[in-house]
């Protein structure tokens, strides 16, 4: 008995990598400013309210 000889390996194929999808983004807008509230404190005041009592403070209570 003679054996018939093994069937050659099929050589992988390449797969070509699909290309990716293109996606579709939403127009770009500016974000619109938004206004200052007038009326009240500026920011710069608000701002000296805040930390001019803490700058007192930790001079009249550093230790001498």
């Amino acid at each position: 008995m003679h054996k018939p000889p093994p069937a050659p390996k099929p050589t992988p194929s390449v797969r070509p990598e699909p290309s990716p999808a293109s996606v579709a983004y939403p127009p770009y807008r500016t974000p619109s400013r938004r206004q200052a509230p007038s009326g009240g404190p500026s920011l710069v005041t608000l701002t000296l309210l805040v930390t001019a009592p803490a700058v007192f403070a930790v001079a009249a209570l550093r230790p001498r």
